[in-house]
């Protein structure tokens, strides 16, 4: 950048004190400076050269350059004249250009102007900052604020700003005016201006000692030290110290004198540093509330003080599509409290992220309420009823038949959200098409503990109750960074299925689901339970149910297709990952192209995966220890229409330790299965048992191409009797 070139040239004459400048009315001199102030420090060079006229005044060149603590580099060059307006007093005028590169890596310009006079007592000077070019803006830093009861947003900006300053001062007697020692006191304001944000007024006291002459140093030097304080309504109180060094250079003319206090020579005061301001200053625009997307309404405020869930209800049907319900503290429903289309339900203490409409800058919006909980006293409706582009956020919800429901409806947003004490689910979806649920916990539902009316069956395929996240005929939904624990089921993911006549017909279909950093623990049945699902993506989920004595299986793919597993963690179950074809599925609702990479099984009471007529399987990175009995339990069927044989199933990297029977059991016929498996630890690296007229029950058909080691050595048509049977 050209500018930075200012600043470079700044600190390069600053350094160079070595090279002695010979004319007869020049007296430059070179200075450096540590300063010490609240919140960072500096250390700075200047280049100072007065031309000595004849007249007895002078004309001068200043530079001067600085690092910043924090990143901050600033750059001076400026001129001015001085005229000696009588025996004992000095008048000048000048004029400075200015450069910063801010904290921010932003660039800035300023012109500023000075008068000044200086007499052997007395001295004072005024000075006027004129900033030139653009503001820049800072992503993040933008805010939301109510104005005309609407949620609206300033952009972050940086800008500098226009201002000036006043300052007196008067030399404090020591022990005459020709020592070579000076006491100095000054006092002064300041003012800076700026868009969208109030004046800054303020105050400011300075000292400064200096000390001439001392041994050591060039004839001429000076060593000052000092110390400030400054209070305005913004920064409040700041305090600085300073210490300085100056050394002349060169001869002095016979014409000038050799006081190294005169004023004809000494340094400009002024704020050197372009005076910037961060912050949401930008014009006011339209907020665009990232929850949900949608642009911000009105903006209420809800709790208990409002009366019943008929009159908060009525509240916020009065504010319209899109409106901010801030809610404060415990709120008791006996009826769902209902959103409209595109609002946000905003507990205490919860943040907004935000962007303007208009110049796409970034910031937040705080609730300062208490923070929220809401209480359901009817266990047959829902807590909080979901309209489309609805968001809810930071709350503690307990109580009611779900904690949230949501019904044909699109683009949901569940944000940190506490869930508990519901009487059924504590997420219910049916037909949503796109839901976000993050940063949430789901916790201590009711478990059901009765098979015939809780457990998931083929020929009620609509219906998994009681699940942390209920999600039928849902599509496009995502889970991310979200616990649930200690519930009957973790997450329910089913199409919507029409049985009303054969074959049974998909009508909404549960596709596109992703989970990503998820938790499940204690879940009386399935942690996950997919039916009829297509597009599914697992990244990241942990199932821990070994901590318990009674659960099921702790993965189920019931007819589902198109799934990538990836870092996955089960724990405990009955089987880890199970993989199933129902006949009683609608068609086209099978189990295949199914690609697992990193997968870690451990103390299942049966198999670590358990595959029931499906296809295309792919594992690769899968470590299984501590299984019940098997490993894997590969059960094909000798029927198409029960789903036919076990099928293109890979192996890479596999590796089965501890199993309690077998690293792979076989039933039914099996097909093309590749790839390599390791047993350890275990009686039986595969097996087979009798069918019931003595022959064996399960069968591996090879094809070409397709290889099974297990332990390093093939396993196919060939020897799998031998080897399995017995």
């Amino acid at each position: 950048m050209k500018n930075k070139s200012i600043l470079v040239y700044a600190l390069a004459t600053a350094s160079a004190a070595p090279l002695p400048l010979y004319a007869a009315d020049w007296r430059p001199s070179v200075e450096i400076d540590g300063t010490w102030r609240s919140g960072n420090s500096s250390a700075s060079g200047g280049f100072f050269l007065p031309i000595l006229l004849d007249s007895g005044n002078a004309l001068f060149i200043d530079t001067q350059g600085a690092f910043i603590e924090g990143g901050v580099q600033r750059g001076s060059i400026g001129a001015g004249y001085r005229m000696r307006a009588s025996d004992d007093w000095v008048v000048g005028v000048y004029g400075y250009y200015d450069y910063l590169n801010s904290a921010y890596d932003n660039s800035f310009n300023q012109l500023s102007f000075g008068v000044e006079a200086l007499g052997p007592v007395f001295e004072t000077r005024a000075n006027i900052y004129l900033p030139l070019g653009d503001d820049h803006t800072l992503a993040g830093m933008g805010r939301g604020e109510v104005s005309g009861g609407k949620l609206m947003f300033r952009e972050g900006m940086e800008r500098a700003r226009r201002g000036g300053d006043v300052e007196a001062g008067v030399r404090v007697p020591l022990s005459g005016a020709s020592d070579k020692m000076q006491l100095k006191v000054f006092a002064g304001s300041y003012w800076y201006d700026g868009d969208n944000i109030d004046d800054k007024l303020g105050a400011k006291l300075r000292a400064e000692l200096s000390f001439a002459d001392l041994p050591g140093l060039p004839g001429g030097s000076t060593v000052t030290i000092g110390a400030s304080g400054s209070y305005d309504n913004e920064d409040h109180f700041k305090g600085a110290a300073m210490a300085r060094l100056r050394v002349p250079l060169g001869a002095t003319s016979s014409t000038g004198s050799s006081d190294p206090f005169d004023p004809l020579t000494q340094r400009v005061e002024r704020n050197r540093t372009i005076e910037t301001h961060r912050g949401a200053t930008g014009d006011l625009e339209k907020a665009i509330v990232e929850l949900n997307g949608q642009t911000a309404g009105n903006v209420i405020d809800v709790s208990a003080a409002n009366g019943d869930a008929a009159a908060i209800n009525a509240i916020i049907a009065a504010a319209g599509d899109n409106a901010l319900i801030l809610a404060n503290g415990a709120i008791g429903l006996d009826q769902s409290l209902t959103l409209n289309n595109g609002q946000v339900l905003l507990g205490g203490g919860g943040l907004l992220s935000l962007r303007g409409a208009s110049s796409g800058g970034e910031g937040w919006f705080r609730n300062h309420g208490a923070a929220t909980t809401l209480t359901g006293y009817n266990p047959a409706q829902d807590v909080v009823t979901m309209a489309s582009n609805s968001a809810v956020s930071t709350l503690s919800i307990t109580g009611g038949l779900a904690a949230i429901g949501g019904t044909d409806a699109s683009n949901l947003m569940i944000d940190r959200v506490d869930i508990s004490g519901t009487s059924h689910d504590g997420i219910r979806f049916d037909r949503v098409n796109g839901a976000i649920i993050q940063n949430s916990s789901i916790h201590d539902l009711y478990i059901c503990e009765s098979s015939t009316e809780c457990e998931f069956s083929v020929f009620d395929p609509n219906r998994a109750p009681y699940a942390a996240v209920s999600a039928h005929g849902t599509s496009n939904l995502t889970i991310r960074d979200t616990e649930i624990d200690n519930v009957t089921y973790g997450l329910f993911a089913g199409s919507a299925i029409d049985e009303n006549d054969w074959p049974p017909v998909i009508t909404n279909a549960a596709s596109n689901i992703t989970l990503d950093n998820v938790t499940i623990s204690r879940s009386r049945r399935e942690g996950l339970l997919f039916v009829a699902a297509n597009d599914v993506n697992l990244n990241k989920v942990t199932i821990d149910n070994s901590m318990q004595e009674r659960d099921m299986d702790l993965v189920v793919l019931q007819g589902t297709r198109d799934v990538t597993i990836t870092d996955m963690v089960l724990k405990g179950g009955i089987n880890g990952l199970m993989m199933v074809t129902s006949s009683s599925m609608p068609e086209g609702a099978v189990t295949t192209n199914v690609n697992v990479d990193g997968l870690t099984i451990d103390g299942t009471r049966n198999a670590g995966i358990f595959l029931n007529p499906v296809s295309g399987i792919s594992f690769k990175n899968v470590a299984i220890t501590n299984a019940g009995t098997y490993g894997a339990f590969i059960y094909g069927s000798d029927w198409d229409f029960l789903g036919g044989p076990i099928s293109d199933i890979t192996f890479d990297n596999v590796t089965i330790d501890k199993a309690g029977t077998a690293g792979l059991y076989f039933m039914g016929p099996s097909l093309d299965v590749k790839g390599d498996v390791t047993v350890t630890g275990t009686p039986r690296d595969c097996k087979v048992d009798p069918s019931w007229d003595g022959s064996l029950g399960g069968s591996l058909t090879q094809g070409p191409g397709s290889v099974l080691t297990v332990n390093g050595s093939v396993l196919d048509q060939t020897n799998f009797g031998g080897r399995c049977g017995g």
